[in-house]
């Protein structure tokens, strides 16, 4: 009798596991009954609309399109079992008529310890007539840590607006993994800032002002979005993008001036230009073209590395002429990046098929030297799109007397001979690079010229000032500049949605919780904690008479209360601002020393101080 039993439990056992992990549609709100709910913009807008539908009584749209990739997702890290193969399914239509066409396709992005991999799972021709089905296979092959894991559409051109509707991540669902769920940390912490502890000098922060120059300056409020832009995030640096003789957009020069010469004056004068190039003219590159890529053009076998020069000594005089002085020069933006976009490869040094960086910085360093002596602007290295191959740019100068400083983007990040993908999801995993970088290379400025993630989810703003934090306290760099000053509606600090509107996101406000609050000239200090939810670090103005805390609590769940000990500086008076899902880097209150500070989950806090 008792054996019986034993055999009946196990076989409800049995049945209640495979129960557990039956067949289903793992995906919440699959046919966007429930508005959006579930679902993200992929650097782009969606929304619910009514019609057109293929079944229920509504679908989803995205728009503000200005990348093939961008999209509608969602996220299903923790929802698929490893090994499983799913059937995916979903509708698809464009927004136009019978006459339209374009591919859409359905995808993942997975990243774990392997790195970033993007998986196709199906694509079609749709239009605008009828709903197409796309359908595979996709099995679940994570290797290590699974940090993002999402279901996207993507495909049609850049202003393409798309349909999707009934979606399918058919298989079975995982069991939730509580391990995987954060204990809360301790609710208590305490805080020292040492302004005895000199770091290094801040040169300040900044954003490129790249690309939408044209929905910029016909935009009909400028002076509200000069205030917002230049002086409300006390700006220091703007970076513009070398339109001089562009050829495809020459329309693209007189607005960066416009925009340049704007922010300079709402910021007093006191405004840093840093220019880089995509491209240089078409008829220096050996694919007659400034886009796909391609290199320096040969001439009687040699790269026209003068012709360069001369070009970069043009558009310098140019761009001064028109009322814009240059203060920091980066020759390539991304040299070590073939683009479908303006592009121009360039490798630490020549080989038979693409130009040198080195043979062309010392050119452009020599011409400019020798035409402008003093005046000519601060010389970086080397722009390139991660901290993976700059070692082999700096390594490879002629002369690095010639080099003011080091700039890098932080697109992907390699270290110790391990792919270790560097994303805005996991910002902690630059941090081995950004170590060994500064061990190795830190005889000169260190600036990150061009990073974002997803500017519009708070926890990309989260994210977003973990990353800043990181780059200021473990590579020590001195500048910090956000990729998109202002964009199309899908994305930037700003998006410019039409002439008359404009939409500030989320992560506008964790960059000002550093860029309002710290200024060229001051010097990082000291900062100690106790509790390993929080970030930390401080600075202080060059006479000492004012210092600024930054402090990130990353817990998703405890709200921490703090004591903040001050060495080396007694403060007369404080500020509190917060940004958090709720608050937007505004004041909550003043400092008062011996208090205690009140720090929300998910939360970045700035302490403003002024010495007795």
């Amino acid at each position: 009798m008792f054996s019986r039993y034993i055999a009946i439990g196990l076989i409800l056992t049995l049945i209640l596991s495979a129960a557990a992990l039956a067949d289903q549609n793992v995906l919440s709100n699959p046919g966007f009954e429930d508005n959006t709910t579930g679902w993200s913009g992929r650097s782009c807008s969606i929304e619910s609309v009514s019609e057109p539908v293929h079944s229920g009584s509504a679908s989803v749209k995205a728009f503000g399109r200005d990348q093939n990739w961008q999209g509608v997702r969602q996220s299903v890290l923790d929802k698929l079992v490893p090994g499983e193969t799913y059937q995916i399914s979903g509708w698809v239509r464009l927004q136009g008529d019978s006459n339209s066409s374009d591919t859409i396709q359905v995808s993942f992005e997975k990243q774990d310890d392997a790195g970033v991999n993007y998986i196709n799972v199906a694509g079609k021709k749709a239009s605008g007539s009828d709903w197409v089905e796309l359908a595979g296979q996709f099995k679940y092959e994570p290797d290590g840590d699974v940090t993002l894991l999402e279901l996207y559409f993507e495909g049609p051109a850049p202003g393409v607006n798309f349909y999707v509707d009934d979606v399918n991540v058919y298989g079975p669902m995982a069991e939730p993994k509580s391990a995987k769920v954060k204990k809360p940390g301790s609710d208590k912490a305490k805080l020292m800032i040492n302004a005895g502890e000199k770091r290094q000098e801040i040169e300040g922060f900044g954003a490129s002002g790249a690309h939408f120059t044209m929905e910029f300056v016909q935009y009909n409020k400028k002076d509200e979005l000069y205030k917002l832009l230049f002086n409300d995030l006390d700006l220091d640096i703007f970076r513009i993008k070398n339109y001089y003789a562009h050829g495809l957009e020459p329309n693209s020069f007189p607005e960066t001036v416009e925009i340049a010469r704007g922010g300079k004056a709402a910021m007093g004068g006191d405004l840093k230009i840093m220019i880089s190039a995509w491209s240089p003219p078409a008829e220096l590159k050996s694919n007659d073209s400034i886009r796909g890529g391609g290199t320096l053009k040969k001439k009687d076998g040699k790269y026209v590395y003068d012709e360069y020069a001369n070009w970069w000594l043009e558009s310098l005089l140019a761009y001064k002429a028109a009322g814009v002085d240059v203060d920091y020069v980066n020759i390539q933006n991304e040299p070590d990046y073939t683009a479908k976009w303006d592009s121009c490869l360039l490798e630490p040094t020549e080989t038979n098929e693409i130009a040198g960086y080195d043979a062309a910085f010392e050119a452009v360093w020599q011409k400019l030297n020798k035409e402008m002596g003093t005046d000519m602007p601060k010389m970086l290295v080397a722009d390139s799109s991660g901290l993976d191959r700059i070692d082999e740019y700096i390594d490879n100068i002629d002369d690095l007397s010639h080099v003011y400083g080091y700039a890098h983007h932080l697109y992907n990040c390699f270290g110790d001979g391990d792919d270790i993908p560097g994303c805005g999801a996991a910002p902690d995993r630059y941090i081995t690079r950004m170590d060994e970088f500064r061990t190795d290379y830190g005889n000169k400025p260190r600036i990150q010229t061009e990073y974002e993630h997803e500017a519009d989810t708070w926890e990309d703003a989260i994210n977003s000032a973990i990353t800043i934090h990181n780059f200021l306290t473990v590579e020590e760099g001195c500048a910090y500049l956000y990729w998109e000053l202002f964009w199309g509606p899908s994305s930037g600090l700003v998006s410019l949605m039409d002439p008359n509107t404009i939409r500030i996101n989320p992560v506008y406000y964790t960059f000002k919780n550093y860029s309002a609050y710290i200024s060229s000239g001051w010097y990082r200090i000291g900062a100690e904690n106790d509790n390993d939810d929080l970030k930390v670090s401080a600075y202080t103005s060059p006479d000492g008479k004012k210092a600024t805390v930054v402090i990130i609590n990353t817990s998703k769940d405890t709200g921490i209360t703090a004591q903040l000990g001050l060495s080396g500086f007694e403060a007369s008076d404080g500020k509190i601002y917060r940004s958090s899902e709720t608050e937007k880097c505004e004041p909550v209150g003043k400092y008062e020393s011996g208090a205690e500070l009140k720090l929300p989950a998910y939360s970045v806090t700035t302490i403003v101080l002024w010495a007795k």
